[in-house]
């Protein structure tokens, strides 16, 4: 088993573990020579939230080798937070390169971080992070959850301004209420005996989804009915500290894809990068909780 690279794009990628990181202090990293996963499970101490993020290699690996005997496929699990630290101490550094290597027979990820010395020089400083190879079997039951077609695909208003909403909101109530219609609006939600709360955001939106089965029910129904649903809002009620958990990923934000599957859960697909020319995506599922009668 080999892997080894240089880093390019430190900066993005290190904002990439730290919203993992606010997940679970977990993350599992998988990789092969086409693309980099960095994935994060529901284990019961996150509330349920599970992160499943995909890049090409190009986003963040510079001449990468991945070889294994499981495909070239590569999977380990690493500390989120001593992940995101030794990241955050690659600032102006004149290159990074990472490796997976043995000491004293236990795994590590070896990082070589180079930068200028004083007097003009190299110096470079190795950081190693304990991780803990994922065999195949186990690797292979590692998928992404399977979940119903959304009622309601809609662009989300700007994640920082949500996020200031959802604090507050947080301060009354541990449950919140994300919902959206056709007609472009976007809602969150306070229901409780004491008080409601609801913030609304107009003309967000709604995205092209290219999804043959959902292209054919929508041309089986008729224009009356299509118009009358359009202001119908679907949601599901969420745990506001998981919420808030994923609206960590502000810091990522270039666009974000809502998906309301009543009343199951809410998908957030983060797009990172140049909305025209995106290297990834930050996928986030947020279970629902049950209704109240």
């Amino acid at each position: 088993m080999r892997f080894h690279a240089e880093l390019v794009d430190v900066n993005t990628l290190q904002r990439v573990i730290q919203t993992i990181a606010k997940v679970s202090p977990r993350c599992y990293v998988r990789v092969n020579p086409v693309e980099i996963r960095f994935i994060c499970t529901a284990d019961g101490s996150d509330g349920g939230v599970q992160v499943w993020s995909q890049f090409t290699n190009e986003a963040f690996l510079k001449d990468p080798v991945v070889e294994s005997k499981f495909n070239n496929q590569i999977d380990f699990e690493i500390n989120s937070d001593l992940f995101a630290q030794s990241l955050r101490s690659c600032d102006h550094a004149m290159s990074v390169a990472i490796r997976l290597s043995k000491r004293e027979g236990e795994p590590l990820l070896s990082m070589a971080i180079a930068n200028a010395s004083h007097t003009g020089g190299r110096l470079e400083v190795v950081q190693d992070i304990g991780v803990r190879i994922i065999r195949a079997s186990e690797a292979n039951k590692m998928r992404d959850p399977m979940v119903p077609d959304p009622q309601v695909h809609i662009y989300m208003p700007k994640m920082f301004k949500v996020r200031s909403v959802v604090e507050k909101m947080r301060n009354v109530t541990r449950h919140i209420y994300v919902s959206a219609n056709r007609s472009e609006e976007f809602l969150m939600s306070v229901e409780e005996p004491e008080v409601r709360i609801e913030s609304k955001w107009a003309k967000c939106g709604h995205p092209r989804i290219h999804n043959e089965s959902q292209q054919t029910s929508a041309a089986s129904a008729s224009t009356s009915d299509l118009e009358a649903d359009k202001t119908k809002h679907f949601r599901v009620k969420v745990d506001a500290k998981s919420l808030l958990k994923f609206l960590s990923s502000h810091i990522l934000e270039s666009r974000c894809i809502v998906c309301i599957c009543q009343p199951l859960c809410v998908i957030f697909y983060v797009y990172v990068g140049d909305p025209k020319n995106t290297s990834g995506v930050v996928t986030f599922y947020l279970p629902g909780t049950e209704e109240d009668d």
